[in-house]
């Protein structure tokens, strides 16, 4: 059996902000196989990391493609000062050009107000486009935002699934060993086992701690 590797597609969009029409390339299809203890995929064939996301050439507002339907936006609006105000933040000039794309979604995120998990993926996905060009000082900034919002979705209970509740209280505990937080992580991967509901999720206890051992031997 041939396994699916990244496959692209390109669309035609509006820009919600700028009304200027653009085509872009967009993800049809990933596999992986394995990922990192933070859960970044490793992805077969070409990497879809810089594609998950629609960046309009015009104005250069970013965001998932489902962002840029009328009704979707007119829920959420941005204005271009927005925009230019982040572009210009010094962070956006140290970070590479795909995890300034994640950045930029995130404070538009950010400012529409929406669920502090998917602000979190953001930063999260901004902090594996530095990992893979191996920048470990913008990577840091990344996931202290990453982490930032993600402990703020389990404190809110604002995880959509419940089912994923574990893994991203998980994911807190691990970015802050990354972070080299080990009082913070010992805490978070603490929590998991009372999280934990059911058989199937024991791999990500049995995760936690493994990750929980490696924190306390300060271990990368």
């Amino acid at each position: 059996m041939m396994l699916v590797t990244t496959r692209f597609l390109a669309k035609s969009f509006q820009c919600p902000v700028c009304a200027g029409p653009f085509t872009a390339t967009t993800v049809e299809a990933v596999t992986h196989q394995g990922q990192d203890s933070d859960f970044f995929p490793h992805y077969l064939g070409d990497d879809p990391l810089p594609f998950f996301l629609v960046q309009c050439p015009g104005c250069q507002y970013c965001a998932y493609p489902d962002d840029f339907a009328v009704g979707e936006f007119q829920k959420h609006p941005v204005k271009f000062e927005l925009i230019k105000t982040v572009l210009t933040q010094p962070i956006s000039r140290k970070l590479p050009p795909d995890a300034v794309r994640y950045y930029l979604a995130g404070k538009i995120y950010e400012a529409q107000q929406r669920n502090p998990y998917f602000i979190g993926n953001l930063y999260l996905r901004g902090s594996w486009c530095c990992r893979r060009g191996d920048n470990r000082k913008a990577e840091i900034e990344l996931q202290q935002l990453a982490v930032k919002f993600l402990r703020e979705s389990v404190e809110r209970s604002t995880v959509g699934n419940p089912d994923n509740l574990p893994a991203v209280t998980y994911l807190v505990g691990e970015l802050y060993r990354r972070l080299e937080d080990k009082a913070l992580a010992r805490e978070w991967f603490g929590t998991v086992e009372e999280v934990v509901s059911d058989a199937e999720q024991q791999w990500i206890l049995d995760l936690a701690k493994k990750q929980a051992e490696l924190n306390e031997h300060f271990l990368n």
